[in-house]
């Protein structure tokens, strides 16, 4: 196909995407309208409108692990799985059988490819793999290429393994989830996939510059109550695809100071499955919730920033009268794939609103390492494929949906929403320390608002100035985004974001 046909193609998808989301939104009113159970607000949580009232209720008894960058999320799942008593079931949107769960020596490329830890884990408990079938044509992954990891799998691991396809999802959409559940004791929930495809997720704090793309990531571990409404999310697709209702199920045990509230919800659209035939839209009641009780910061990091209503909020949030300084940091991929016009149309309408008054920041990050030229550096983006939100230092959200209409209407999604102080701060400390290159002390010790509107800009410039004379590595990875002017760029983007990475 030449690049003009490609061209098309691209434009083809992205109009057929906005017209069935326009579609999905009279739906989405008529949910919250119809749908009795989101009006259940009688247990634990009371009234409290940031919790979501219809899905599984949210747990109160849990213990909450961060997880960011591949090298930490790998290193606990296969720790996890190799000490596997009961069963493992893993959901995702794509799989890579022998991708390496440890990358630190020759031998650990070898010995830990994840289809012979499944295997080893298959000669004493069930594995069972739910991935998406792949898109029938135009986009990535195809059903050939699924097919194929569906083919590796069965043919080449040993034991009680299994890997089935879900065929539901509507044309041009996806099964986006990524989740694995270990026993029914712990659970891992995030934007991983366990794949090299359109990128390794295998990556650190640090981001060494690598042949492939870098990649910014985070996922939950989850112990406590909390477990089982993943493993029911996995177990009610199982049957859905394959008619088997006889996995083994375990209630998730609950240790003394486990006292972390968790919800977990979904985007599920309607009419797809038997078990949610109205459709489940907790993770867009969720962010609209959290985004209009905003009162001090609002910290997101998101692979695209589409949704009307999200951008909706946003706005509303900035033009609301406040007796307190107010900041939004978004943090996006520079060259988002499949994404680049849509973030930098929406980048600019969150400026215009904010007119110069220092309430909106975005940033993209990037990384340095040794170049071939004169100029001892090379600079290149990291591509932020996160869904985080961190709000008012209080509520956390760490899962799949991106903020476009996929990932928040048409999509299958899953999130774990958090209540905690203490940990939707680390989270957000964590982060920050890495994007600014400061340490964890300074950061935490900080008034966020005073790190928004002195040492963000601050890493940023010098970092700009860096990357102007090539010639020393970054100050942590800030870099203001930018939005491109010449139709030169736009064509550039186009050619880019030929994919369907989510």
């Amino acid at each position: 196909m030449d690049l003009s046909s490609n061209l098309l193609v691209h434009r083809l998808m992205h109009l057929a995407s906005v017209g069935e989301h326009m579609l999905t939104r009279p739906a989405l009113r008529r949910h919250w309208a119809h749908n009795k159970s989101l009006r259940d607000t009688s247990t634990w949580w009371g009234g409290d409108p940031q919790w979501y009232p219809g899905g599984t209720p949210p747990r109160r008894y849990n213990r909450v692990t961060p997880l960011i960058h591949g090298d930490t999320y790998f290193a606990a799942l296969r720790q996890a799985m190799e000490r596997a008593e009961s069963y493992i079931y893993i959901v995702g949107w794509c799989l890579t059988p022998k991708i390496p769960m440890a990358r630190s020596s020759e031998a650990d490329l070898l010995r830990t490819q994840l289809l012979p830890l499944l295997s080893e884990a298959a000669s004493r408990v069930p594995v069972r793999i739910l991935l998406w079938s792949g898109a029938t044509a135009l986009m990535q992954p195809t059903e050939r290429s699924v097919r194929e990891v569906q083919r590796t799998i069965e043919q080449e691991g040993q034991g009680d393994i299994l890997c089935r396809l879900d065929h539901s999802a509507q044309w041009s959409h996806c099964h986006h989830q990524k989740a694995v559940v270990i026993d029914g004791q712990v659970a891992f929930v995030g934007g991983m996939d366990l794949t090299t495809f359109s990128g390794d997720r295998w990556d650190t704090a640090s981001h060494p510059l690598r042949a492939g793309v870098n990649w910014h990531d985070a996922q939950l571990q989850i112990e406590g109550e909390a477990v089982a409404d993943v493993e029911r999310n996995f177990l009610q697709r199982w049957e859905a695809v394959t008619g088997d209702a006889d996995l083994p199920h375990h209630v998730p045990r609950v240790e003394p100071g486990w006292n972390t509230p968790v919800q977990i919800v979904r985007t599920v659209l309607k009419r797809v499955y038997p078990f949610a035939p109205d459709g489940e839209f907790g993770i867009h009641y969720a962010y609209l919730h959290a985004l209009r009780g905003a009162r001090r910061l609002v910290y997101l990091e998101n692979q695209y920033l589409w949704s009307p209503y999200i951008m909706a909020a946003l706005r509303e949030a900035i033009r609301r009268p406040r007796h307190e300084a107010f900041r939004i940091v978004v943090v996006l991929p520079a060259h988002a794939g499949n994404g680049k016009w849509d973030n930098d149309k929406h980048v600019e309408q969150l400026l215009k609103a904010d007119a110069g008054r220092g309430i909106v920041s975005v940033y993209a990050p990037y990384t340095a390492g040794p170049n071939m030229g004169g100029r001892p550096f090379s600079y290149r983006p990291v591509y932020v494929h996160a869904k985080v939100a961190v709000i008012d230092d209080e509520w956390l959200t760490v899962g799949s949906a991106n903020l476009n209409d996929r990932g928040l209407a048409t999509d299958g999604e899953l999130n774990a929403l958090v209540h905690d102080p203490e940990l939707a701060r680390r989270v957000r400390v964590d982060l920050w320390s890495e994007h600014l290159g400061l340490p964890r002390e300074q950061v935490e010790g900080a008034d966020p608002i005073d790190l928004v509107d002195r040492e963000w800009p601050r890493a940023a410039k010098e970092n700009a100035a860096i990357i102007a004379t090539g010639q020393r590595p970054l100050v942590g990875t800030a870099c203001r985004y930018r939005v491109p002017r010449e139709i030169g760029d736009l064509l550039l983007e186009d050619v880019q974001s030929l994919t369907f990475e989510h």
